[in-house]
This record gives C-alpha cells, structure tokens and sequence, in this order.
C-alpha cells in the first residue's frame, strides 16, 4: 500500500494512493530507488512501480532472504545462503551473477561497509571485498 499523510495545524491525515497483493514480504524490507520498490514477493525478487504500484516484473527465486541496494544494484541473499548481484532497473530482471555464500538457513541481513560485503547466519559468516580499484 502506498499511502501519503498531510499535516494540518494541530492534526495529520492518512490518505490512501493505491493498494494491491503484488509485494507480500516476509521477513525482509523493500527498497526504493528511482522511483521502483524491489522486494521479495513470497520468496521471488519482484519490481513495482511506486507511483501506481504497477508490477513491472516478479522473477528470481531467492527463498525468505534479505537485500539491499548499492550503486544501482540489489544485492541479495537468499534463504538457503546464495548471494546474487541484480540490476535495479524496471525494464526486466538481470540477474549478473550468483553463488553459494554461505550454507543452511539464512535469514540474515547482509552489511556494506568500506567496500565489504558482510553476510552471516546461525552457524557461519563470511566477509567478500567488493571494492572497485
């Protein structure tokens, strides 16, 4: 649901843009960049327009996992402990690359700090450098 609140002197009101069952999220948040909500739609990576709320794509299955988004791409990781890079555009899903970065569960969030992507779960963690020289 995309809704706007206004303030009035002493009081707020709530009003309603659009409402829609296109990004069900589980135990991750959405992103916004460009005016494009990205989130995991019941474990698949989903694009909606955040004016409309159009569904612009809904593809890549990424299990309940987390992302987050750097230098225009989304950066996730999936449940079962697969890391995958995806270009934030609307115009189609592109996945770039993927591999298993770590083993069993995770329902973790990934960090970025210092050029360092940093992911763990219950039993492991692991820190990738993915700086630019």
């Amino acid at each position: 649901m995309r809704f706007e609140v206004t303030h009035s002197g002493s009081t707020f009101e709530a009003r309603q843009l659009w409402r829609n069952t296109f990004l069900k999220n589980k135990f991750t948040s959405s992103v916004l960049y460009e005016g494009y909500i990205y989130g995991l739609d019941d474990a698949v990576l989903t694009c909606l327009d955040a004016t409309t709320g159009d569904r612009k794509w809904r593809q890549g299955r990424y299990g309940f996992g987390q992302l987050i988004l750097a230098n225009g791409h989304l950066i996730v990781l999936g449940g079962d402990g697969v890391l995958a890079l995806v270009t934030a555009t609307p115009l189609r899903f592109r996945e770039l690359a993927h591999f298993q970065a770590l083993h069993g569960k995770t329902w973790n969030h990934p960090a970025l700090a210092n050029g360092r992507l940093f992911v763990r779960n219950a039993v492991e963690m692991a820190c990738f450098d993915i700086s630019t020289p």
